[in-house]
């Protein structure tokens, strides 16, 4: 039997089983209530009952009952405020009570009738894969009338993957961004016009959310003034009506990203323990992770271990200097772009160039002020960080390129069969992608190609590795994902993705999009993996564009 339909048939009946229990469950909590009521003074009967909730919480939430999981959650809630108030005192009477455990009575009944055998929807497509691990962003439109070109945006975000929310004055905007300072909004610039000193009361929002709140303002006009209120009012960027829709998306895209960059990691060679310790604490308390080296012997192994960033280097150390240190490492070809900084004593201005001609990226002086060695360091890291990225990345979309990709995807694979789990790779192909370039230019291709990357960033999860395979061509991997799940959630981006308005000049047009699928372990090696998935895309093309095949179905 291949391994996902074991997992399915095992999840199954896991949670045919748990349903079964659902009755004993609720049955053992009504006794736990009944102790209280004859003891109502003992705290472990509160203790218990509280227990009771916890596990129903966290079970329901693991076999995919999000009712059951919230009412516990509830009642949990309500049995640890009882518990740290100390009275230890309930209101059995109390109708919300009373409610709130019926709630919970009904859900676990519902769900206890479940046809045996049967899956929720997420335990049925998808292995460790829920609703919240891909989060809808939401983004807030001001607008006093929502006008068709307001109307139809909202429409395209949600094809994007975002929750529009309308707001039709100043007081539900302001409503809006004190309840989610994070928000993105969208505004047009016809609510400057409005009563009640709407610049200032945008400004004042921004200046209170000051790095949180991001506003994008749109018009229907370019003229310097109109574009110079809607900075005065905390404009981050400027769109001029008919919107070129990718170009929004990046703009969104940029200014609602949370996602925060990994701290830096340095590894400190020094054979003085005292330095070590001072230096190790200056970039600690920076953000920043460190490794230590006291002997010169050990630091291949630490390079191998901890994966450094950027190697901060004593000139002068017991058995082997820095300098002859830095030459074995350069040999290592794993580490030759790896960043190297002497920290020393050294005033030798002689000896500081053989450093440098050694393979030394740059040379500090001790003692150093802790800002200076903290600006460098973050500096050098961040530029090789960048550096990296440009390399792995395709500079249209951002994503992955072609041969990081396929490395990506080698690497999964040998991890799925550690770990005995399920992957499965996607080939996607642009529909009569030509036909746009020919019809409308280059560069409207263009755009074309990062709106479906901007559509993948945001409708898959974030575990999940997505490429640019070449021309119009992407290939994802859906980490711990059965093919039903993979080809529902394609499915969706695709319908989504041929609802985009695309704009050239005075013109607008959809595209579609065709997808083969391949899955671990039905293949096991990287190119078997990427031969049957090309092999089903071409399947789709075949059957008429615009669908998504699985191979072998």
């Amino acid at each position: 039997m291949k391994l996902y339909e074991q997992l399915q048939k095992q999840l199954s009946a896991l949670q045919a089983e748990y349903s079964s229990q659902l009755t004993h469950r609720i049955e053992e909590i009504e006794r736990a209530i009944e102790v209280i009521r004859e003891k109502p003074g003992d705290i472990d009967g509160y203790e218990h009952l509280r227990l009771l909730f916890h596990r129903l919480a966290g079970s329901g939430a693991t076999f995919g009952f999000a009712e059951i999981s919230t009412e516990s959650r509830e009642l949990e809630n309500y049995l640890s405020t009882v518990i740290d108030s100390g009275l230890l005192s309930i209101d059995f009477e109390d109708r919300e009570l009373i409610a709130a455990f019926e709630r919970l009575k009904s859900a676990c009944s519902g769900m206890g009738e479940k046809t045996k055998g049967e899956t929720s929807q997420t335990q049925a497509d998808g292995v460790g894969r829920t609703q919240e691990d891909v989060p809808r962003r939401e983004v807030m439109l001001f607008s006093h009338e929502i006008d068709s070109n307001i109307g139809e945006l909202g429409d395209q975000l949600g094809y994007f993957g975002l929750k529009a929310l309308f707001a039709e004055d100043l007081d539900a905007f302001k409503s809006g961004i004190e309840s989610n300072p994070n928000m993105l909004a969208i505004i047009h610039t016809k609510v400057l016009q409005g009563a009640g000193n709407p610049v200032d009361v945008l400004k004042s929002l921004k200046t209170t959310h000051a790095g949180e709140s991001k506003y994008i303002f749109v018009s229907d006009r370019s003229d310097f003034e109109t574009r110079l209120a809607a900075l005065r009012s905390g404009g981050d960027a400027f769109v001029t009506i008919p919107f070129d829709l990718a170009k929004l998306m990046d703009m969104v895209y940029s200014l609602s990203s949370t996602a925060e960059s990994e701290p830096y990691h340095v590894l400190i060679v020094d054979d003085d323990p005292d330095q070590v310790s001072y230096y190790a604490l200056i970039l600690q308390q920076a953000g920043m992770i460190t490794s230590v080296a006291s002997d010169p012997k050990t630091v291949l192994n630490v390079l191998v271990e901890a994966k450094p960033e950027l190697i901060l280097l004593d000139m002068y150390m017991s058995g082997c200097n820095g300098i002859e240190l830095l030459a074995l490492i350069r040999q290592q070809e794993a580490f030759v772009g790896m960043p190297v900084v002497f920290l020393s004593v050294e005033n030798s201005a002689m000896k500081k160039i053989a450093a440098i001609r050694r393979g030394g990226d740059d040379f500090i002086s001790k003692p150093v002020e802790p800002e200076f060695l903290i600006a460098s360091i973050s500096n050098r890291i961040k530029r090789t960080r960048e550096i990296r990225y440009f390399m792995e990345r395709d500079s249209l979309t951002g994503l992955l390129n072609h041969s990081k990709l396929r490395e990506q995807l080698f690497r999964e694979l040998l991890r799925a069969e550690r770990t005995e789990s399920t992957l499965c790779f996607a080939m996607i192909d642009l529909d009569h992608f030509k036909n746009v370039n020919d019809s409308f230019g280059h560069l409207t291709g263009d755009k074309v190609l990062k709106s479906l990357s901007r559509m993948l960033q945001e409708r898959l999860r974030r575990t999940d590795i997505i490429g640019r395979y070449g021309g119009e061509e992407f290939g994802v991997i859906l980490l711990n994902t059965l093919p039903n799940y993979a080809e529902q959630i394609l499915n969706e981006i695709r319908e989504n993705f041929s609802q985009i308005r695309h704009q050239a000049e005075n013109d607008t047009f959809c595209v579609t999009l065709s997808c083969g699928i391949a899955c671990y372990p039905d293949y096991k090696k990287e190119g078997d993996l990427t031969e049957a998935a090309d092999k089903a895309l071409y399947q789709a093309k075949a059957a008429g564009r615009n669908r998504v095949v699985i191979s072998g179905r």
